[in-house]
């Protein structure tokens, strides 16, 4: 995450900030949000009860909004609001940003409500397991034709639900972001120092919504042979795999051209899924041995999410990545942390599965 936040920013400069990154958007109409819904969702009242159980713990935390895109212009705590005078608490922090910058779930979870809101303008909050803790996050003052999230969608960290605007009590375009400790009904605390507790990502572009236009976003097709157990030559190496594992990389590789593959390999010892033909690994960019970081490692979380998202229908079983695991069987659970199998160190790079992301097919 950003350390540095712009902190203290005085009135005066508010005005010909918000000028400026509204001119932003005028003069780079790229910065308008390219992913859209399809169709129009249906918004659900805020006083609706939230799913009493989110999507599992979640993977990771990301920071709401792209690097480089923001400047925080109010703190958490009380305050007395712009726009009615009134001393009261700023319930989250405001963070300006030029209109149609996407908006990125800070977590895994899934989202209580998405609508109107009064002086939110527009409100999404979202469930979540993050370190153990019960949390939700909000996300205010989007436009209503940019939300592409509605209540009981499952999302995962980075992925983009909304894009910023200025709705509601707002003197320019801002993100509002929230934290409440114990769910979306409960109070809200200061987002900042959670933020940095979790060592919370920053996102350069993040993963498309399945309501969106653009982007892997669950268009994986069903393996469609008669024997998915049969071996095939293996287009990574001189040896052989099934030939539902053959379907699933095809389709990952078809998504994600950049990814680089590896499937199977002779291992001592008892038979393993790679020499029984059932396992790949990818790498992003980076060698094995070495870490995935940046780039390498946002491409990772995208082919990670989007395999996960389309398990059943490719026919994965479990997916390991970044110390930790994520299986069909124990969807509920989210991302465990991965203890090596019993044959790896789960505290090295390559034993934690820090460098590569591993998947198995089902048999």
């Amino acid at each position: 995450m950003q350390k540095a936040f712009v902190a203290g920013l005085v009135t005066l400069m508010l005005g010909p900030a918000s000028v400026l990154l509204s001119l932003t958007v005028i003069l780079n109409p790229s910065a308008e949000a390219s992913c859209l819904q399809l169709t129009s969702v249906g918004f659900f009242d805020n006083n609706d009860e939230p799913e009493p159980a989110p999507v599992g713990e979640s993977s990771r935390v990301v920071f709401p909004l792209p690097t480089g895109t923001w400047v925080k212009t109010s703190n958490y705590g009380t305050r007395r609001h712009s726009i009615t005078g009134i001393d009261k608490l700023h319930s989250g922090v405001d963070l300006a940003a030029p209109a149609g910058t996407p908006i990125f779930a800070a977590a895994d979870g899934r989202v209580a409500s998405a609508g109107a809101s009064a002086g939110n303008g527009y409100l999404i909050l979202i469930e979540h397991i993050v370190a153990g803790q019960h949390v939700a996050t909000g996300y205010a003052h989007m436009t209503e034709a940019t939300i592409m999230v509605r209540a009981g969608d499952r999302v995962t960290a980075g992925q983009q639900i909304a894009s910023v605007g200025s709705t509601g009590y707002a003197t320019g375009p801002h993100l509002h972001f929230e934290l409440r400790p114990g769910g979306a009904n409960a109070a809200t605390a200061d987002p900042v120092p959670w933020l940095d507790a979790q060592a919370a990502d920053d996102l350069a572009t993040g993963t498309p919504s399945a309501t969106g236009e653009c982007g892997p976003d669950g268009d994986a097709a069903t393996y469609a042979g008669d024997n998915p157990t049969g071996m095939v030559d293996d287009p990574t190496t001189t040896g052989q795999i099934t030939q539902r594992t053959a379907h699933i990389l095809a389709q990952v590789r078809k998504q994600f051209p950049t990814s680089g593959w590896s499937c199977f390999s002779p291992r001592p010892g008892q038979p393993s899924e790679h020499s029984l033909g059932r396992a790949c690994d990818g790498t992003f960019g980076n060698s094995i041995g070495v870490a995935a970081r940046g780039p390498a490692l946002d491409l990772g979380w995208k082919v990670a999410n989007w395999m996960k998202a389309n398990a059943e229908t490719l026919g994965v079983e479990y997916l390991i990545w970044q110390g930790k695991i994520w299986s069909v069987t124990r969807t509920a659970e989210g991302w465990r942390p991965y203890n090596g199998g019993g044959m790896h160190d789960p505290a090295g790079i390559t034993g934690g599965h820090y460098d590569h992301l591993h998947f198995t097919a089902t048999p």
